[in-house]
């Protein structure tokens, strides 16, 4: 006949000790796995995000080259057309950087040339710039005033 042991308590110490560790090291691999997932998702929308924005600084010379052709023909058609072609890119994230009169803004704007006018702003604007939804895609570029008249 095989006696029964209860183990003591010290051994029952250790066991629930190592049972918590254990416990503290699942709960620290999830916490880890978890934000690891948080992240590679964040940075897949990112990706999908701003996949187009080769597409749309490359259409943005077309539209520039447009609001040129506008400049000198005034037509109402292609007015029309620009106006569309706007409301498509907004759709995709696409918005104007605010710039003429603006304080001029080295984030958001190159300046090109510095000419008289009002100090440190923007006296107008050689090509517009745009945000891709929250980050610059094609910063303005502009004639900033030195202060002087």
């Amino acid at each position: 006949m095989v006696k029964k042991t209860h183990p003591s308590k010290t051994e029952i110490e250790k066991i629930i000790a190592r049972a918590t560790e254990h416990e503290e090291n699942y709960k620290r691999v999830l916490a880890d796995y978890q934000n690891q997932d948080r992240r590679f998702k964040e940075t897949q929308s990112q990706i999908v995000k701003f996949a187009n924005a080769s597409l749309l600084e490359k259409i943005l010379l077309n539209v520039d080259s447009l609001e040129m052709a506008q400049t000198h023909l005034k037509d109402a058609g292609l007015e029309i057309v620009i106006k569309q072609l706007y409301e498509t890119l907004k759709t995709e994230g696409l918005q104007l950087i605010e710039s003429n009169n603006k304080l001029f803004d080295p984030l958001t704007m190159d300046c090109i040339e510095v000419v008289p006018g009002k100090k440190d702003h923007v006296i107008s604007t050689l090509t517009k710039g745009y945000f891709l939804f929250d980050k610059v895609l094609r910063p303005a570029k502009v004639k900033v005033g030195s202060g002087e008249k």
